[in-house]
C-alpha cells in the first residue's frame, strides 16, 4: 500500500511539474508574440560563401554543362565547367558563365576573384580549352552583367578582355577559329587625333 502512495504521489508531482512548465511556457510565447518575435524555422542566408555550403549554392544555379571540380580559397572561387563531347555549342558555355558571373558579384558578398576553365571530357582525360579570370574590381561588372546573356566573347574583343578568356588550340580544333571584331563605336576624327574634313 504504502508503495502505491509513492507511486500516486510521484504522478501527481509530475503532472503538476508539466502543468506548471506548460502554463510559464505559454507565457514566454506570449511575450515574444507581443514583441513580433516568432520562432520559426528560416533557410540560412547564403550570401557568404564557405566550405561548408560551396556544394549547396552552386547546386542552386540552373546550368546546361555539367560543374567538374571546385575549390574555395579564401575569397578565390574556381570552377571547372565541363563540356560534353560534340554537344554543346560555345553561346550555352557563355551562358553558364553569366550565371556563375551573376552568383559571385550579385549574389554572394565574399567572392574576390572568379576563375573558370572550360574543359572538354574525352574517354582517357580532359583536355582545356578556354580560361576566364573575373574580378569583382572589374568595373564593367556594375552596368554589363545582364548584357553578358547577349555577348559573342569569341568573336568580340572587348568582351574576351573583360573576362580576360583565354583559348587553347583544342577550343579552335573543336568550335572553329576565334576571330575577333569589336562592338565599340568608331572613334570620331577628332578622337583619334586626325583634322576634320571640312566640306566648302
Amino acid at each position: 500500500m504504502q508503495r502505491l502512495n509513492g507511486w500516486l504521489t510521484a504522478a501527481l508531482a509530475t503532472l503538476l511539474i508539466t502543468l506548471a512548465m506548460t502554463v510559464v511556457m505559454g507565457w514566454f510565447d506570449e511575450g515574444a508574440r507581443a514583441k513580433g518575435e516568432v520562432a520559426v524555422m528560416r533557410p540560412e542566408q547564403n550570401n557568404r560563401l564557405t566550405n561548408v555550403n560551396l556544394v549547396d549554392i552552386l547546386a542552386e544555379v540552373p546550368l546546361r554543362e555539367k560543374l567538374g571540380h571546385a575549390e574555395w580559397n579564401g575569397n578565390v572561387l574556381t570552377l571547372e565547367l565541363i563540356v560534353s563531347p560534340g554537344k554543346s555549342r560555345p553561346q550555352s558555355l557563355f551562358s553558364d558563365i553569366g550565371k556563375l558571373t551573376g552568383l559571385a558579384f550579385r549574389e554572394v558578398t565574399n567572392i574576390e576573384r572568379l576563375l573558370v576553365r572550360i574543359s572538354e571530357r574525352g574517354e582517357e582525360r580532359k583536355t582545356l580549352l578556354a580560361a576566364i579570370d573575373l574580378r569583382r574590381s572589374d568595373a564593367w561588372l556594375e552596368d554589363e552583367l545582364q548584357s553578358m546573356a547577349y555577348a559573342d566573347p569569341v568573336h568580340d574583343e572587348v568582351w574576351r578582355q573583360r573576362l580576360r578568356l583565354s583559348f587553347t588550340r583544342a577550343w579552335e580544333t573543336r568550335f572553329g577559329p576565334v576571330s575577333g571584331f569589336s562592338a565599340d563605336a568608331l572613334p570620331t576624327p577628332a578622337e583619334a587625333g586626325e583634322p576634320e574634313d571640312v566640306a566648302n
